[in-house]
């Protein structure tokens, strides 16, 4: 394994250590005719080829090398933001593991793979990670929507808030509290409530807030309830 995480080492240094905005700049604007791409894409191949030191497997820079360049340049011309960014590098982690799993990695990798993937605790555990996110914030947004109506006719501040703000907020905080259930932390739970509270109600709090005060309560009381629940559950059948 260390030569993969050796890999991933490189790679970053070479993403974000030695590439300067300035040369990111420069790539976005010429694209294929930018020399700082071509550069950045060979300093990628050497890093690996020298930290790999199996002077033998020169086709493994050159794989990196070819696969960051068409990687690069599909980004180039994307949109800045944070999708296109993981995606970019989860494209470049990907092809590091699948040549380290196909020339590196030991004969019982496959083995190993297939055990993990047998392992009733790993598809329960990221069963669980999975519930907690998406599905049950689809789940919350239509059991607490007539509240959610009756709130912002009662003058709700929703045009102050960033869009889709509480959506991500309520993802992040039950991905926490499923972790804190299920890594045996539940004193976790108790300061992820204290902090909200502080966060989130100073700034509806009075008379004139109640209805949407009441609401956010509501909210946070079902996420929090059912990712404990659901903690629970998978703590059960691991």
């Amino acid at each position: 394994m260390i030569t993969l995480f050796q890999w991933l080492f490189v790679h970053l240094l070479g993403d974000f250590v030695f590439q300067t905005p300035r040369m990111v700049r420069h790539k976005k604007q010429w694209r294929t005719r930018s020399w700082v791409l071509y550069v950045h894409c060979l300093l990628h191949g050497a890093m690996v080829y020298a930290i790999t030191g199996a002077w033998s497997l020169w086709y493994i820079p050159l794989i990196v090398v070819v696969t960051h360049y068409i990687i690069d340049l599909w980004k180039l011309h994307r949109p800045e933001t944070a999708l296109y960014f993981i995606i970019d590098q989860l494209l470049h982690m990907l092809v590091l593991f699948a040549l380290w799993c196909v020339f590196i990695a030991p004969a019982g990798l496959q083995q190993q793979i297939a055990t993990v993937l047998k392992n009733q605790a790993a598809w329960a555990i990221g069963s669980g990670y999975l519930f907690v996110t998406l599905p049950l914030s689809f789940l919350l947004s239509l059991a607490t929507q007539r509240w959610r109506r009756q709130a912002e006719e009662g003058g709700m501040r929703s045009s102050f808030s960033l869009n889709e703000a509480g959506k991500w907020i309520g993802i992040f905080e039950r991905i926490l509290v499923y972790t804190f259930v299920i890594t045996n932390h539940f004193e976790g739970i108790g300061f992820l409530i204290a902090a909200k509270s502080i966060l989130r109600f100073n700034d509806i709090k009075g008379s004139e807030a109640r209805k949407e005060a009441e609401y956010v309560l509501i909210g946070t009381l079902m996420s929090f309830s059912i990712s404990i629940l659901t903690g629970l559950l998978v703590r059960s059948v691991i």
